[in-house]
């Protein structure tokens, strides 16, 4: 075992990316990087990352954001769940007045579990915790090829990580396997010739590590339809907050009905399609542009949103697929009255 860690560690260390939560020991930093990281791919994360420390440098600073501007600021990257627990942890550190000092203690912030408690744990503090993500789990399966699928692969990487991980380099150790999994020993198509842990690779001396970790077949995804109105009128446009429970909770969206005064008269201009878990979701997109003076006949109660001007768009929190619908409808505007 030490000649694994020996030669993991020697190879992150001379081609572990450069990434900017790598440069740091601060805790909120390390924390942001790795909720960010959560189904989140590095290339996708990195911007997020730099405006979120730039908008919220500490965790005071964050914790006395409001609600709506962490949402904002998260929009794109999906999952809005995570924002809400950044947000909802740092308020809880903040409240104790310190960060936690152990893993046990990280374990109890809101949205810290095992791996997340780990990984700030380990590279923070330099404490000898191990972690288990996803790149973790198939490192695993390659090198003991283990049959393992679901929750009982996830347990076997856990018991698997205590026994091998070097607990005085816990913080390399944890990156360099991690980042094996991000760069060499990839979902498909592993660069198995550019391993260091080769020689440990049951998979590999199988001369089958593409057949690891199992896969389980999915289920097809649940075809679903909806509606986007899109209602303009004198520069401001017509939004609806996303109940408790729906998808993508307390964002802006478009109303999926109208009154029929405008559905009636409303053509499709366009689609989004997207996913959302196990659904795949068609959004026909529809536009109305009222006359000012139409708008303002409308009484508030037929209504299904509030108006906002066209320009606050970019600074509310809304989903993808909103954002899209909105970009087909500015491009193809359809006047109905």
């Amino acid at each position: 075992m030490n000649q694994f860690a020996d030669a993991l560690i020697a190879w992150y260390e001379a081609n572990g990316r450069d990434l900017p939560w790598r440069r740091t020991r601060d805790p909120y930093a390390i924390w942001v990087s790795e909720i960010m990281l959560q189904q989140t791919q590095v290339a996708t994360a990195l911007p997020y990352y730099e405006r979120w420390l730039a908008r919220f440098p500490t965790v005071e600073s964050l914790a006395a954001a409001p609600e709506a501007d962490v949402l904002a600021l998260w929009q794109g990257l999906g999952y809005y769940r995570r924002a809400r627990m950044l947000h909802d942890g740092a308020r809880t550190v903040v409240a104790n007045g310190r960060f936690p000092a152990s893993c046990a203690e990280w374990r109890a912030i809101p949205g810290v579990g095992a791996y997340t408690a780990g990984a700030i744990s380990s590279i923070s503090l330099g404490l000898p915790e191990p972690v288990v993500d996803g790149n973790v789990e198939r490192v695993f399966a390659r090198v003991t090829s283990s049959s393992a699928t679901g929750p009982a692969l996830n347990r076997a990487a856990w018991s698997w990580v205590h026994q091998v991980f070097d607990p005085a380099r816990a913080d390399r150790w944890n990156q360099a396997v991690m980042e094996l999994g991000a760069t060499v020993c990839t979902p498909r198509q592993p660069a198995c010739d550019r391993c260091p842990i080769a020689a440990h690779c049951v998979a590999l001396a199988e001369h089958r590590p593409a057949d690891f970790p199992v896969r389980v077949a999915r289920a097809k995804p649940t075809p679903i339809e909806m509606n986007s109105y899109v209602v303009r009128c004198a520069e401001t446009v017509l939004l609806r907050q996303r109940g408790a429970d729906e998808w993508w909770h307390g964002l802006w969206d478009f109303p999926d009905a109208v009154p029929d005064t405008l559905a009636a008269d409303a053509a499709p201009i366009g689609t989004v399609r997207h996913v959302v878990t196990t659904h795949r979701v068609t959004r026909t997109v529809f536009v109305a542009t009222l006359a000012a003076n139409h708008c303002s006949e409308m009484p508030a109660a037929e209504l299904p949103g509030v108006w906002f001007r066209e320009s606050d768009l970019p600074n509310l929190a809304m989903p993808t697929p909103a954002r899209r619908a909105w970009a087909i409808a500015t491009r193809a505007p359809t006047t109905l009255f």
